[in-house]
């Protein structure tokens, strides 16, 4: 599976950068360099702000040594 950035993902879903800008309180220089990096390597909290201003959500699940899933954080877009 190819890594996207999330700039791939907010020009894919067309919104425009000055959009994300407003919804995360930075400039759009401060978005530019959140979507220059891979996602991994991005906050969680960060990327869950990102991909709420675009219309997704992040939810991250931690498998267990036993098996079981955990849910430990999600963030639906508003």
């Amino acid at each position: 599976m190819r890594e996207l950035t999330l700039g791939e993902i907010r020009k894919q879903h067309r919104v425009k950068q000055e959009v994300v800008a407003m919804a995360l309180c930075v400039t759009a220089s401060g978005v530019s360099k959140l979507e220059s990096k891979r996602i991994q390597d991005v906050p969680l909290h960060r990327a869950a702000a990102y991909l709420a201003a675009v219309g997704g959500s992040l939810k991250v699940e931690v498998t267990l040594p036993d098996g079981d899933t955990l849910s430990v954080a999600e963030h639906n877009a508003a």
